[in-house]
């Protein structure tokens, strides 16, 4: 049990009267000087009487002049009378987290248990200056680079170490040369924690759209990442135009073997991803099989593929539009004559 839960009344009052008159100084310097003042107080009070404990003021007065840190800065007086309503509401602002943490602390003093929760927030404030640093890197980044959820790069590893410096610093009472920072501080701190919620379920969403995306990503690749590929990327259509230019349908490719040159790898499966929330289909009109070689392909929407991944029998195909209406003629293609096979093929499979 702590000797601040062993002080008497007297004790109590006389400490947290000593605290206020520190408050000028950072928490933790405040606690620097403090540490085991009630044991002392109470050392004293035990071979004298209260009334001769002194003047808690002078009493810190002497803590800081022990230490060597700089005297409690006199109050401005006013010049012609009272201040002006406006400066009091500022001055007002500015000692108001001190009247804060005087009351906090002398409520602490009376309930034990609320020190000792105290105590344990105080062990958790590195965590709230990481999270400080955290939420002011992505909105400064996403104010440099437009976007909610930055990629870690360069610009967030540099601003991130900067902040998360400027927090820590803030945190420990340094870097803090002007009384307004204080309040300016404790008001960064009060709308970060109103924040922290909407913050926290942001991220959450970012996360779970990056990985909805990847997931989907990889899902649409299996269907169709190893077809037909053009410099590595996936094709998802063929248009074919005849020698004067021509959009042609039905146009069915082979390999050199005689092969389907199937715009899928797996022919089996049922549609491909065409791109803008469309679906590819083979053709239907290939007996014995899909028709993934014959071009252009057809397309379906999102709500003609069944919950088990099949085309719905009822599915709607709509025509491809050919990226161009026509194209320029092949050189000679108006006089050229129409050629004449030499052998009968063989039938296509």
């Amino acid at each position: 049990m702590s000797a601040s839960t062993l002080a008497s009344p007297a004790v109590s009052e006389f400490a947290a009267a000593v605290r206020a008159a520190l408050l000028d100084l950072t928490p933790d310097e405040v606690d620097e000087l403090t540490d085991g003042l009630e044991a002392d107080l109470t050392d004293r009070l035990a071979e004298s009487t209260a009334s001769e404990l002194g003047d808690p003021v002078a009493y810190a007065e002497e803590l800081r002049v022990a230490a060597g840190m700089p005297h409690r800065p006199a109050a401005a007086p006013a010049a012609g009378g009272a201040l002006p309503s406006w400066l009091n509401v500022v001055d007002a602002l500015r000692e108001a987290p001190r009247e804060i943490v005087v009351a906090f602390r002398e409520f602490g003093a009376r309930h034990p248990s609320l020190r000792r929760m105290r105590d344990f927030v105080v062990t958790l404030r590195p965590l709230w200056w990481l999270f400080r640093a955290a939420v002011i890197t992505a909105l400064v980044v996403n104010i440099l680079t437009p976007g909610w959820w930055s990629p870690i790069n360069g610009l967030t590893i540099a601003v991130g170490i900067a902040v998360l410096v400027i927090s820590v610093q803030f945190g420990r009472g340094r870097w803090l040369p002007f009384a307004w920072m204080r309040g300016l501080l404790l008001a960064v701190n009060v709308i970060l924690v109103i924040a922290a919620p909407f913050v926290v379920a942001g991220v959450a969403t970012a996360v779970n759209n990056g990985w909805y995306s990847t997931t989907y990503a990889d899902d649409t690749a299996d269907l169709s990442s190893s077809g037909l590929l053009e410099n590595g990327d996936q094709v998802s259509n063929i248009f074919a135009y005849d020698a004067q230019g021509r959009p042609l349908t039905g146009v069915q490719l082979f390999d050199q073997d005689g092969k389907p040159l199937d715009l899928m790898a797996d022919a089996s499966v049922p549609y491909g991803y065409g791109g803008d929330s469309a679906y590819t289909v083979p053709s239907d009109a290939v007996t014995g099989r899909p028709g993934w070689n014959v071009f252009p392909l057809d397309h379906v929407t999102q709500n003609a593929i069944a919950d088990d991944g099949t085309l719905k029998a009822t599915a709607h195909r709509i025509p491809a539009e050919p990226p161009f209406a026509t194209v320029k003629p092949l050189a000679g293609s108006e006089t050229a004559p129409a050629p004449t096979p030499s052998a009968t093929p063989a039938p296509a499979p």
